[in-house]
């Protein structure tokens, strides 16, 4: 075709703006028809604030009927998006929505441009080392690589492989029913957390842990990922986490590992989240949270230990009220077993995976090891369009 060919190639004014000070109700554009094109192309950056990007269709040139959405995406301040999509419908339009309001007093900058043009898509290409958006708008095959072993690198935006390990070392007493690796059973945390530190090694002056990172979901259903500065005692963590997913020692003095026990406890220690026992760097407790804005498929879990006293090994989904719904259980007795189970189960937003032991005999005393993993595939949400 020819390059710039009114024909071919035509640029929407209707759907683009260039806004200096964008206020808190944002930018709609006019319904433009575009019957005769076959490709939208839309290009947008703000800055100073993060927004919504919508892309409304229609049959007709107004909301009557009601405009569908074809498609929606968050852009973060200073990142430019672009991406190409086949034309929808007869008319669409373009709003550009603050993700958060009230804005500062002047308001946000915002520069969006919309072309169209009559030539077919031509996105259908990657490259093999590259990304694989969520939303692609093409038929896709890759024969290069693994689709787990690309999981696992980070291949797949928006998708992540989870563990959920869990390691079992003391025995529960008799009766009792431990989450493997906390020490006692975890139930639902909404409150203040803080961090308890039991060797004076592990100080940011000493052998052993200097910062230890933490990564999970507060209580509201957000995702965290912060780092803190280690210390003897216990000192607040200044969040209300509802879990800890992992927990690593990110630096250390010349001993290169925690000299002691690094516990993350609810205020006044009445719950506890998370441990990494002294010498390990990180934590090894059967306990995973899931945000609001993401779903986990569990795909199986692999079991290999022994325990003096007869137990059963649980796997356990809590939704957010607390409410607990076991999964599956598994016995553990005195001889070694290895276990592999096919879980498939799809776990929604805001729920909890522990993994609990449960010692059914009347033996409190003895050794006990038992190695869990879980493995599974954290996902986005459906799309609604």
């Amino acid at each position: 075709m020819a390059t710039n060919n009114p024909v071919d190639y035509f640029t929407l004014v209707a759907c683009s703006a260039s806004i200096r000070n964008m206020g808190d109700s944002g930018y709609v554009s006019k319904m433009v028809n575009v019957q005769a094109f076959s490709c939208i192309n839309v290009s947008c950056s703000t800055a100073d604030h993060a927004v919504v990007l919508t892309i409304e269709t229609n049959n007709q040139p107004n909301d009557t009927p009601s405009n569908k959405t074809f498609f929606i995406t968050d852009i973060e301040t200073n990142v430019p998006f672009f991406k190409r999509f086949i034309m929808p419908n007869n008319f669409f339009r373009i709003k550009v929505i603050p993700k958060t309001t009230p804005l500062p007093a002047l308001g946000t900058q915002m520069h969006l441009n919309t072309s169209v043009n009559s030539n077919n898509q031509f996105s259908a290409f990657t490259f093999l080392n590259s990304p694989i958006d969520v939303n692609a708008d093409t038929n896709l095959i890759r024969t290069g690589n693994d689709f787990n072993v690309d999981l696992i690198r980070n291949i797949h935006t928006g998708f992540s492989k989870v563990n959920i390990q869990g390691v079992q070392k003391t025995l529960p007493a008799a009766g009792v029913e431990e989450t493997i690796g906390l020490g006692r059973n975890f139930t639902l945390n909404t409150g203040a957390c803080e961090q308890v530190v039991a060797n004076a090694a592990d100080d940011p002056g000493g052998t052993g842990a200097r910062n230890i990172r933490y990564i999970g979901i507060l209580s509201d259903g957000t995702a965290f990922n912060s780092n803190f500065t280690s210390g003897v005692g216990t000192g607040t963590l200044g969040l209300n986490i509802r879990t800890v997913n992992r927990a690593v020692v990110s630096a250390t003095g010349t001993g290169l590992k925690n000299a002691g026990l690094i516990t993350v406890q609810t205020t006044a220690g009445s719950l506890a989240l998370s441990k990494i026992n002294a010498g390990e760097n990180v934590s090894h407790v059967g306990i995973y949270g899931v945000e609001t804005s993401k779903r986990l498929v569990l795909t199986d879990v692999n079991i290999c230990g022994r325990s003096d006293a007869e137990g059963v090994l649980k796997v356990i989904e809590m939704n957010s009220t607390g409410m607990e719904f076991v999964l599956g259980e598994f016995l553990i007795n005195s001889s070694y077993q290895q276990i592999t189970y096919r879980l498939d189960g799809l776990v929604e937003l805001d729920s909890i995976i522990k993994l609990n032991f449960h010692n059914t005999s009347a033996i409190s005393t003895g050794n006990i090891n038992i190695n869990v993993n879980v493995n599974g595939m954290l996902c986005p949400i459906k799309n609604s369009f």
